[in-house]
C-alpha cells in the first residue's frame, strides 16, 4: 500500500545515518520514493546508502551538522537545485548527553549540543524546507512534516533519569509542531509528531555514557521497541491521504505503560525480541 500511496515522493530524513533512521531511509526507499538523506557522520551516511534494497527512486546524501545553521541552509538550498522538491520532511535526528548527574553538574557545552540537535537544528531544517520546498509548490503550498518526539516530550522525566535538557529539548519540539500546525493553516501542509517509547538504539548507550551495565539495565526484560518499529509508524502517518493528519502518533512496547513504568519481565513470558 505504501508503494501506491507515496512512489514518487521525495522524502528528506535527518539523522539518517544510523538507528530509526537507517530504517526509516529503508521502508521509504522500499515505497519507490526519492531520499535524501542527512547524517553527520559521512562514512555510515554512505553505508547506509550503500546498504538500501533495490528502488524505483533517487538517492541523495548530505553530511549536515544540525548544530551549525549556516551549513544546515547551506545543504537545504543545495537540495533545491540538485533534488525533487521535497515532500516529506522526517525530523528524525536526535541525542541526549549526561544522563549520570543532575542538572547543575552538567557541563554546559553537552546541555547546549543537545539543545541545538534536538530543537535549533530541527527547527532550522524546517524552517528551510518550508521555505524553498514546500510552500513553493504549484499550484498551492503542500507536504508533510513529521517531528520525531519522544514519550519525555510529555512526561516529565523522574529525577534519577537526569534528562533536563533533552527532555527540555523534546517538550519544546512538541510545542513548535502545534504552533506551525496552526501557522500552516491555510495550506495543505500537514505538521506531525511521532512519540516513541524506549528503542534499542545506540541512542540510549551514549546517553549513558556507553556503559555496557547501565544499557543493559535499560532494556532488561521489558521487550523494547525496535527501530524497525518507529520507522513503521512514522511511514503510516506520512501514507494516509492528504486530507488525513494523524497528529500524534505513540509507540510504546506493550511492556511500557509511560515513562516511569516498565514491566521487567515481559520477555520471561514471552520470550527475547528478535528482528
Amino acid at each position: 500500500m505504501s508503494k501506491l500511496a507515496l512512489a514518487g515522493q521525495t522524502v528528506m530524513i535527518t539523522g539518517a545515518s544510523g538507528g530509526i533512521g537507517r530504517c526509516l531511509a529503508t521502508v521509504f526507499r522500499r515505497s519507490n520514493c526519492h531520499l535524501v538523506l542527512l547524517g553527520t557522520n559521512e562514512d555510515r551516511l554512505n553505508a547506509v546508502v550503500r546498504d538500501l534494497p533495490q528502488g524505483d527512486g533517487k538517492v541523495f546524501s548530505y553530511v549536515c551538522d544540525l548544530r551549525n545553521r549556516a551549513n544546515i541552509e547551506e545543504v537545504i538550498v543545495k537540495t533545491v537545485d540538485e533534488c525533487p522538491s521535497v515532500d516529506i520532511l522526517v525530523n528524525n535526528a536526535g541525542y541526549a548527553l549526561g544522563a549520570t548527574a543532575p542538572f547543575w553538574e552538567q557541563d554546559l557545552v553537552n546541555v547546549e549540543s543537545v539543545m541545538d540537535v534536538n530543537l535549533r537544528g530541527l527547527m532550522a531544517i524546517t524552517h528551510y524546507v518550508l521555505k524553498l520546498h514546500m510552500t513553493k509548490r504549484s499550484p498551492h503550498a503542500c507536504g508533510t512534516v513529521v517531528n520525531v518526539s519522544s514519550i519525555t516530550g510529555h512526561q516529565a522525566p523522574l529525577k534519577e533519569f537526569f534528562e533536563t535538557s533533552y527532555h527540555t529539548a523534546k517538550a519544546a519540539v512538541e510545542g513548535f509542531t502545534n504552533v506551525l500546525r496552526h501557522e500552516t493553516l491555510g495550506t495543505n501542509i500537514r505538521v506531525l509528531v511521532n512519540r516513541p517509547g524506549t528503542v534499542q538504539t545506540e541512542f540510549h548507550s551514549r546517553r549513558l555514557g556507553y556503559d555496557q551495565d547501565k544499557t543493559a539495565a535499560m532494556f532488561e526484560g521489558m521487550g523494547a521497541l525496535l527501530p524497525e518499529d518507529i520507522a513503521a509508524s512514522v511511514l503510516w502517518q506520512c501514507m494516509q491521504p492528504e486530507r488525513v493528519s494523524v497528529v500524534t502518533m505513540e509507540t510504546l512496547p506493550t511492556a511500557q505503560r509511560s515513562l516511569y513504568a516498565a514491566d521487567r519481565s515481559w520477555e520471561e513470558r514471552n520470550g527475547p525480541v528478535r528482528r
